[in-house]
């Protein structure tokens, strides 16, 4: 009898496992089994974290992006469409208009005066030009335009953009049904255009039920991919493995954040998280974050 119900055991554990994971029924009660503290992202004890209400922004905060010439950031609402440049404490420094736009889910910093806009709603990628004089940004004068559809369902769709200039590559986050990872590789050059569904790194994923911004780590060659959902935070190691975590309601000022719609990272390694409606959080330290 105890042989029959180990084997049960063994061979029914893994399949309900799957079933739990791959259907997303709770992916946050399997990060709460199996996780541990040698999984944290990061030490609370060693770290400041601090929550901002940014009252000129009213709603949708959705996107937020590090300007290393300017040293500022630069967040995105997707209704109404705005771009708004903070300084590192979330205060706001001017407001960009945007013009012609549908849903703007990310931000993301390329170069010089360049940044790449992620509008949802019409599945593309649109380059623009925003400098210190800045006050509106019209659609229709964009630098150019990529668009990309993974949508299986309506307001399931890309949700995240970071930009490695090293090698000229977007990452790209769809925010499930499908969850997707893509890499566009050439699109700034005019190279061979390349694109990739990053499989490796979607297979595994254990813990995140959505994907809802991501961030690639020029500096360290990391990714971080965060998931409203689940509030969790998650660093993927060698571009294949998730091998930290950083559990957003497991912390007081951190679990205020109840929607996480964007993750940026400054020179500093300081991390920086915005949600709806209009929540900034920073977390910060004296040396970089590893």
């Amino acid at each position: 009898m105890y042989k029959k119900f180990l084997l049960f055991f063994i061979i029914f554990c893994p399949f309900l496992f799957s079933i739990i994971h791959y259907t997303d029924i709770d992916d946050k009660l399997v990060f709460r089994i199996f996780h541990t503290q040698k999984d944290n992202l990061i030490n609370d004890i060693e770290f400041n974290y601090k929550v901002k209400v940014i009252e000129e922004i009213p709603n949708n905060l959705s996107g937020i992006t590090f300007n290393e010439n300017t040293n500022t950031l630069f967040v995105i609402t997707n209704s109404p469409r705005d771009i708004y440049e903070l300084d590192k404490n979330g205060e706001v420094l001017r407001k960009i208009d945007l013009k012609g736009f549908r849903d703007t889910e990310d931000i993301t910093y390329i170069k010089e005066n360049i940044f790449a806009i992620l509008d949802e709603e019409l599945s593309s990628i649109f380059i623009v030009e925003i400098d210190n004089d800045t006050k509106v940004v019209h659609r229709e004068n964009s630098l150019k335009e990529f668009n990309l559809d993974y949508r299986y369902f309506e307001n399931f769709g890309l949700e995240g953009i970071s930009y490695d200039k090293v090698e000229d590559e977007f990452y790209i986050v769809n925010e499930r049904s499908p969850k997707k990872i893509i890499s566009i590789k050439g699109f700034m050059t005019d190279s061979n255009i390349k694109i990739k569904d990053k499989e490796e790194l979607e297979f595994n994923n254990v813990y995140l039920s959505d994907f809802s911004a991501i961030h690639y780590d020029e500096i360290m060659r990391r990714f971080y991919i965060l998931s409203d959902e689940s509030k969790i935070l998650g660093r993927v190691d060698e571009q294949i493995d998730f091998s930290k975590y950083l559990d957003l309601s497991n912390n007081k000022i951190s679990s205020q954040m109840t929607n996480p719609e964007g993750i940026t990272k400054d020179k500093e390694g300081n991390i920086y998280i915005v949600g709806e409606p209009n929540l900034f959080l920073s977390i910060k330290r004296d040396k970089v974050l590893n």
